[in-house]
């Protein structure tokens, strides 16, 4: 592989940094499709951790409290454990559910190549071109459900 930070020249593992990669997937169980909500990549376990605990505490209170329990039982003490889990090499997934849809944010150890044109945490240009998948968009508005209010 060519075409790195460095210009065009090749390659090699001494490029590859380790960290982190997380991910949120919605499933639909109406529609039985699956979408990637948001990604991150983290160069330290405890970012990784940091954004999947920010954003399983905005949603964890429209489930029902049978679900919600081990999710908040995990944000109170599994922190830790889970960063130095990450940092052994072990993946790392919670979920939660409501009604027809799943959530899932996972993070794993990974090795990243650096981009080309990336400097930074500046994101290259064509990252902006991204934009909300139609089948995301069809997955939140296919299950119709009104969301209680926070308790």
């Amino acid at each position: 592989m060519t075409g790195s930070a460095r210009g065009n020249v090749p390659l090699n593992a001494a490029d590859a940094r380790p960290g982190f990669w997380c991910e949120c997937l919605l499933t639909s169980a109406e529609s039985e499709s699956t979408v990637l909500v948001a990604s991150f990549d983290a160069y330290a376990a405890r970012d990784a951790v940091r954004w999947i605990r920010i954003a399983v505490r905005m949603l964890v209170s429209v489930v029902d409290a049978a679900e919600a329990e081990p999710v908040h039982e995990w944000l109170l003490f599994g922190s830790n454990p889970t960063a130095a889990a990450l940092e052994r090499g072990k993946p790392f997934a919670i979920a939660l559910r409501h009604e027809q849809l799943r959530l899932v944010w996972s993070a794993r150890p990974v090795r990243f190549l650096p981009l080309a044109h990336r400097t930074g945490s500046a994101l290259p240009p064509c990252a902006l071109e991204w934009a909300q998948p139609a089948a995301l968009r069809a997955a939140l508005t296919a299950s119709n459900t009104d969301l209680p209010a926070r308790r």
